[in-house]
């Protein structure tokens, strides 16, 4: 993955960037087509975590959103949503000769 840029709200603990980071840049290897951006933004509301994460890839945006008490498990599920939707697009892009 080219670049990632992970937002955090005031309230995330800055250990938070690195792992979305590692989490979210190993995405990449279920893409149909390259990466070239990923966004991830952390906030929080009182005891709910929220991450909203976009990649870009060539020709499409795949973005995903996750509530869950803890930053690691928002990060993990947020993952999990987008890997599953990178995975369902390997049956829909058209083969070329």
């Amino acid at each position: 993955m080219d670049y990632i840029q992970v937002s955090l709200a005031e309230a995330i603990p800055e250990q938070a960037r690195d792992y979305a980071s590692a989490r979210i840049g190993s995405l990449d290897r279920y893409a149909p087509d390259r990466v070239d951006f990923a966004w991830v933004n952390l906030t929080s509301d009182k005891s709910v975590i929220h991450a909203h994460a976009r990649l870009d890839l060539k020709w499409v945006e795949v973005q995903a959103y996750a509530e869950a008490d803890t930053v690691t498990e928002v990060i993990d599920l947020l993952r999990e949503r987008m890997r599953r939707q990178l995975v369902a697009m390997h049956s829909r892009v058209p083969v070329h000769n």
